[in-house]
């Protein structure tokens, strides 16, 4: 009896592990795509921000 117990209580472990696990890698997923979705919004409005230098005539 003691076996099974021990039994279920790793697995139960290890699913909490897994499914922590998972959560992370979701987390990260979502965070790196806000990350690029804004990097993505900063390069086009740097883009539209471009001034360029008028030409001296000498």
């Amino acid at each position: 009896m003691a076996d099974n117990y021990l039994e279920n209580q790793y697995e139960a472990y290890l699913a909490r592990k897994a499914a922590k696990e998972r959560q992370k890698r979701l987390l990260f997923k979502k965070q790196l795509k806000a990350y690029k979705e804004r990097l993505a919004r900063e390069n086009a409005t740097a883009a539209d921000d471009v001034v360029t230098e008028p030409q001296h005539r000498p």
